[in-house]
């Protein structure tokens, strides 16, 4: 995998929320509706130190490894597949979630998400992870790399 300069991104700083928040409930669904951009995940909710991210997917994203955390994904809509290197011998395999499934990939370990008919995901990860981990392939246009954005 590549951090190259010419793959650099910008470490990006956590997506500002305010930081007194009167409690309400998200409606996932309003949330998810209120954007449009693939790959691209907004932060719904901060739990103690942690995101709760949404997004829309479709296609692939990046081969990716996050070293210092776990990777938690809730499929909310449509059907996710994480490719995942774990094998010692460097082999691959897929791992398919539906809706309603969870899945953790564990910390270090190279996934790369995709979706080829597109689904609705939510994640949970320490805020300031970014969306691309600390390693990853170079980047195509369709991926953003980020710490996650704000709700509209």
């Amino acid at each position: 995998m590549s951090t190259g300069p010419a793959n650099a991104v910008a470490e990006a700083a956590p997506a500002e929320l305010p930081r007194v928040r009167r409690a309400e409930p998200i409606d996932l669904a309003a949330a998810l509706d209120s954007f449009e951009e693939l790959w691209s995940p907004r932060v719904a909710a901060r739990v103690n130190d942690y995101d709760i991210r949404i997004a829309k997917v479709a296609g692939e994203h990046v081969w990716h490894a996050h070293s210092d955390t776990d990777e938690f994904f809730l499929v909310l809509e449509g059907t996710l597949y994480i490719s995942l290197r774990d094998g010692l011998d460097g082999g691959e395999r897929v791992v398919i979630l539906n809706r309603g499934e969870i899945f953790v990939v564990p910390r270090n370990m190279e996934h790369r998400p995709a979706s080829p008919a597109g689904a609705s995901i939510l994640l949970v990860e320490p805020t300031g992870t970014l969306s691309v981990g600390d390693r990853h392939d170079l980047l195509p246009d369709h991926v953003d790399a980020t710490t996650g954005h704000a709700l509209d």
